[in-house]
């Protein structure tokens, strides 16, 4: 697919490729919580940012993680498509590794300030084992984007 092809995709089209993206990083997290000992819900995570009051939390860890997932979607398909090398799949997961890699560093500042964490109900994110589980949970969201948003049409 050529790189003009990217830009082609609907807005319907992107913001379904990201709530399937979304999805498939919670799929992710599912998995990687039932095989490994560091238990992390990147929906308490979201959700509970400013509060731990149930259910407002599972409220808001719901809209801010699918929110966000369209979001990146569009900036995916609009802005970095273009800018990567390689088959869609790969452009996916460069750009969601990047983006972890980018956010990453504001965990110093969550650890101190997010409720959830202050709280103990979600653990401190500045650990080795939680970064590589995220990103573990990036790669399947980069590569459900990359390959949803650059089929042949």
């Amino acid at each position: 697919m050529s790189r003009e092809a990217a830009l082609e995709n609907s807005p319907q089209e992107i913001a379904v490729a990201g709530l399937v993206a979304g999805s498939a990083f919670l799929g992710a997290m599912w998995l990687d919580n039932k095989l490994s000992s560091w238990q992390f819900n990147d929906l308490k995570l979201v959700g509970q940012a400013f509060t731990t009051r149930s259910p407002i939390w599972q409220a808001q860890g719901l809209a801010g993680h699918f929110g966000f997932s369209v979001v990146m979607a569009y900036l995916y398909a609009r802005v970095v498509y273009p800018r990567l090398p390689g088959p869609g799949w790969l452009r996916g997961i460069m750009f969601l590794q990047i983006e972890n890699a980018i956010l990453y560093p504001a965990t110093i500042v969550a650890d101190k300030v997010h409720a959830g964490i202050r709280s103990g109900q979600v653990p401190p994110m500045t650990n080795m084992n939680i970064f590589k589980g995220q990103v573990v949970r990036h790669i399947a969201f980069g590569a459900t984007l990359g390959l949803l948003l650059n089929r042949k049409k």
